[in-house]
C-alpha cells in the first residue's frame, strides 16, 4: 500500500495532489482545519454579499473554491481517522 493517497478533488486521470497517510496526526488535523475554515470564510463572505447583480461566473468561482477546500479538508480528516483506527 502506498503512503500517499490521492485527494478526491483531483480532476485528472493521473492524480496530481496526494496526502501522506503517515503524516503526523496533528499535521493532518491542522491541514483539515485550515481548509475547512477557509471554505467557511468564503461561504460567510458570499452570505454577506448582496447577490443582486453578481455575475453567475463569480458565484461559481466562490462555490468551486469552497467545494475544493471542503473536499480536501474532508480527505485529510479521513486520513486522520484511518490513523486513529490503526
Amino acid at each position: 500500500m502506498t503512503d500517499f493517497i490521492p485527494l478526491h478533488s483531483n480532476l485528472t486521470p493521473t492524480p496530481v495532489f496526494h496526502l501522506d497517510r503517515n503524516a503526523p496526526a496533528a499535521e493532518l488535523h491542522g491541514g483539515a482545519v485550515q481548509r475547512i475554515k477557509a471554505s467557511r470564510d468564503l461561504l460567510h463572505s458570499l452570505n454577506c454579499l448582496s447577490l443582486k447583480g453578481v455575475d453567475e461566473r463569480d458565484l461559481n468561482h466562490f462555490v468551486n473554491a469552497a467545494h475544493l477546500l471542503l473536499q480536501d479538508g474532508c480527505d485529510a480528516l479521513d486520513a486522520l481517522q484511518w490513523r486513529l483506527e490503526a
